[in-house]
């Protein structure tokens, strides 16, 4: 593997996607026109992701305020579990944004507090035990702390993620700095706006509730690189060569990406594709290309393409999951299945985009496996499958059955029975049942269609 909803929320997905699409469709093919539309792309990606954070942050303020005065258990549930979504939402955003190293790092870690403690009262709640005085003050303490973050988040949004001011031109600022030229404090307001944040935290106390994951914290360094040696640019850019079966004359170094996965960029005539900072390990590849052909796949010939590419990169342990087929590439996602114990792990993510017409890989991404891959320990479950099964409910057939850890809020894991199942409509639905408490941890609705599967 060594190489590998609000409403104005909607309308920025929409004017983000529309300006994404006039930027590929009206970009030239060579020299500084291919340069320039992948900077354009990259700065729509930033405005984008910082307008996700500001959304998903509102409602997560919004939603906490309303947990403080909810006083019934099914309103408390669902609060709980709208939480849960929100700042995992949030937390997706801003690893997407390019701070330097601190930057962000106190946001981070509330949100994955966040995130635990409405898993941890998620689970009270299924228990039938009531919240407690305690409970409801940590709450408090939470619902505060949104209070004073969601403004300034709000109007950094408005001043980048609206197009008003350019985050890429930021950072070419702070490279200015960097090499000792000048520039005003003001110009600089994007990564201080989230040092800001940083002091906003600084009275914030470490465990908030009595629970077991309160002092649990969203990892900000890959897991994968985290005990990795450093790659020089020449290196990464060998590996993106061995990678991508090309010279070295095809691609160039153009840039190192600051994020939570701090990587090299490298740009060809067609091509866009990172190499970690630490570990050498491809981020992500984009072949634009044009894809023409008269052939036309499906799911079953892609798939078989795609476990050819991870084979031949000697990425093995990958079990294939949903895919989905739209503008002629069937993406497909694949999550690491531990040998030994036949554990599918679905926070390992990675992601292979076949073009349908021509059979070539045109996209990869391994950002979910940098950041969560390690070699866990997977305990023997307290509950055998057939006890564990006892949880579902009598309006489910199942058809299959395994074991697989899955992510929850904030920064925890928990090792589920994974059952594939029937219902009484003929729906597919997948259940994961705790292997310890017998609890329902997810249960997720599969629409199957010519385009993938839906999940829901």
């Amino acid at each position: 593997m060594h190489i590998l909803g609000t409403r104005r929320g909607v309308v920025r997905a929409i004017s983000f996607g529309v300006a994404i699409a006039l930027v590929i469709v009206g970009a030239g093919v060579s020299g500084f026109a291919l340069v320039s539309r992948y900077k354009t792309t990259i700065e729509y990606t930033y405005q984008r992701s910082l307008s996700q954070l500001s959304d998903y942050f509102s409602t997560l303020q919004t939603t906490l305020t309303k947990g403080i005065y909810a006083n019934t258990s099914s309103q408390q549930y669902g609060l709980a579990s709208k939480l849960m979504v929100e700042s995992e939402g949030a937390k997706n955003a801003l690893s997407q944004l390019p701070l330097s190293d601190g930057e962000g790092e106190a946001l981070q870690k509330y949100l994955a507090q966040v995130g635990d403690f409405s898993s941890y009262m998620i689970g009270i709640l299924s228990r039938n035990e009531s919240l407690t005085k305690d409970n409801m003050s940590a709450m408090e303490e939470l619902a505060k702390y949104a209070d004073r973050v969601s403004p300034q988040i709000e109007e950094l949004s408005a001043r980048y993620g609206d197009g008003g001011e350019n985050i890429s031109k930021a950072l070419d600022v702070r490279g200015n700095l960097d090499r000792g030229e000048q520039q005003t404090v003001d110009e600089m307001s994007f990564e201080n706006t989230f040092s800001g944040m940083n002091e906003s935290f600084t009275d914030y106390p470490t465990l908030l509730y009595d629970g077991p994951f309160a002092d649990q914290i969203q990892q900000k360094t890959p897991r994968l690189t985290k005990d990795s040696d450093g790659y020089s640019v020449e290196n990464a850019k060998e590996r993106v060569c061995e990678f991508l079966n090309i010279s070295v004359n095809e691609i160039e170094y153009t840039q190192a990406r600051k994020g939570n996965i701090p990587a090299y960029v490298f740009q060809g005539e067609s091509l866009f594709a990172t190499v970690t900072i630490k570990g050498g390990y491809i981020g992500e590849m984009y072949n634009n290309k044009s894809q023409a052909g008269n052939h036309t796949m499906g799911f079953s010939e892609a798939s078989q393409k795609a476990r050819d590419f991870l084979k031949q990169r000697k990425i093995y342990n990958m079990t294939e999951s949903y895919y989905v087929i739209a503008d002629d590439v069937c993406t497909i996602n694949y999550a690491y299945k531990d040998e030994k114990t036949n554990t599918i792990c679905y926070s390992d993510l990675i992601k292979v985009g076949i073009s349908t017409k021509t059979g070539q890989v045109v996209s990869f991404n391994a950002e979910g496996y940098i950041m969560n891959h390690y070699d866990r320990e997977f305990p023997e479950p307290a509950l055998t499958q057939t006890k564990a099964q006892q949880s579902l409910s009598s309006r489910l057939t199942v058809n299959t059955a395994g074991v697989a850890m899955i992510p929850t809020g904030g920064s925890r894991e928990v090792l589920c029975y994974e059952f594939t199942c029937t219902g009484e409509n003929n729906d597919r639905v997948i259940v994961y049942v705790n292997c310890d408490t017998g609890l329902e941890e997810q249960i997720f609705i599969l629409l199957q269609s010519d385009g993938g599967t839906l999940v829901m």
